[in-house]
């Protein structure tokens, strides 16, 4: 565009025949709309617009507006028109021009036919003091018509045809990157596709793909070791039992307990393992009445041994899809969690709905707020146990959600209803 405007003011501005013959083309073009027909002959009145600048004589621009036959129809000049236009009885020009003084400032005198019927009518001026700025003007719109106009008309196609060649050219990377939201790097096969785009976005997605290899050889690899440890620790830890079982002393019972810890530890080990090895396996239709209310029945010598009660209730619960053993084995680190952190005679209840929803409720802080202390999977410091619930939750797509009320209790949720 700059190039534009100099390729302008070398050709027009610096060019003065050229510009003095926009001047007068643009000035008889406006005088121009006062010609009309009165009479059947030509007759001119000055349009207002042109009043301050033709109506009166010694303004700096003279005009004169005549007919074939010499009649005028109007003038704002007496000698000065004699010095610069044609006498009247020449035959008039369709478009004359010359110079009234040669160098700046630009002075120019010329006409041209504007009306054919009902007779020719010829306008004629003089530019001898430019105080109107009719020249800049002229420039200004020369500016306009072969710069702005098609320049704005290109830059709005050039910036168009930008947006659309960049927003074409995102888009393989807008679709990474909503792939890579939704990419698991616990689930097999957790790579972004390549095809299809361009040579830079295929390399930061190769890089991508290689991260989440490496990730997944490391979670691979942590998988392996969980599930050697809880099966290699499981049987020394049978036979300790069975020997202490042997001894009457009583200190061996409190090795029992804190052996009975450990087993506990170990098997949440190994359901931690199974539940990351039950990613291929297909999913079924779970009814969780159903399932809450048979772990309930076996649950319950386990809950009432303790000292504490359980109850099951079925608020509308549909049907989901999922791992049965692993959704069985949440509800059940759930129900034990509140059987281990909460004082004697607390109620348990559990639900089963609305909807593909069961819940966990203990009324432990009702009771005994000083001696129920938080489970050591609470909020802030997650145990493993209820690190197991929410790997099973993500398997599933589902949400997890562990709250404590201070002087109530605590409200475990698995909410299984799908998630956009």
């Amino acid at each position: 565009m700059l190039a534009q405007l100099v390729g302008i003011f070398v050709k027009d501005w610096s060019d003065d025949q050229t510009l003095e013959r926009f001047a007068i083309e643009r000035e008889t073009e406006a005088l121009a709309r006062g010609v009309f027909v009165k009479n059947g002959r030509a007759a001119f009145q000055l349009p207002p617009d042109l009043r301050a600048r033709y109506g009166a004589a010694n303004s700096g621009y003279v005009a004169r507006v005549r007919t074939a036959d010499g009649a005028q129809l109007y003038s704002n000049c007496d000698h000065a028109c004699d010095a610069h236009f044609p006498p009247l009885d020449v035959t008039p020009l369709v478009f004359w021009m010359r110079q009234v003084k040669p160098g700046q400032p630009l002075q120019v005198a010329g006409g041209g036919v504007v009306v054919e019927q009902p007779e020719p009518v010829m306008i004629e001026i003089a530019i001898i003091d430019d105080r109107d700025g009719v020249l800049a003007h002229v420039f200004a719109q020369e500016v306009i018509d072969h710069m702005l106009l098609p320049m704005s008309l290109m830059l709005v196609f050039v910036l168009g045809a930008t947006i659309l060649s960049v927003a074409q050219s995102l888009r393989p990377v807008q679709e990474a990157a909503r792939q890579v939201a939704q990419l698991d790097p616990r689930a097999e096969a957790a790579l972004l596709p390549t095809a299809d785009m361009p040579l830079e976005i295929a390399e930061f997605t190769h890089a991508v793909n290689a991260a989440f290899d490496r990730t997944a050889e490391l979670m691979r690899s942590q998988r392996l070791l969980t599930s050697a440890i809880s099966h290699e620790v499981r049987t020394p830890l049978a036979v300790a039992r069975l020997e202490l079982e042997k001894i009457t002393d009583p200190r061996a019972r409190k090795v029992e307990e804190d052996l009975e810890a450990l087993n506990h530890l170990v098997e949440q080990l190994t359901d931690l393992a199974r539940a990351e090895s039950t990613l291929r396996a297909a999913m079924e239709e779970i009814d969780p009445a159903a399932l809450a209310e048979q772990l309930v029945g076996d649950l319950a010598a386990l809950v009432y041994g303790a000292g504490k009660s359980i109850a099951f209730a079925a608020n509308g619960a549909t049907p989901f899809t999922g791992h049965p053993a692993l959704v069985e084995n949440a509800l059940r680190n759930l129900i034990e969690n509140a059987v281990r952190h909460t004082p004697q005679g607390a109620e348990i209840r559990v639900e089963a709905g609305p909807g593909p929803v069961l819940r966990v409720i203990d009324n432990g802080d009702c009771i005994g707020a000083s001696s129920h202390k938080p489970a050591p999977g609470a909020a802030d410091r997650p145990g493993l146990g209820l690190k197991i619930v929410g790997r099973i939750a993500a398997i599933h797509r589902a949400r997890f959600e562990w709250s404590r009320v201070e002087g109530v209790g605590v409200t475990a949720t698995l909410d299984f209803a799908p998630r956009p």
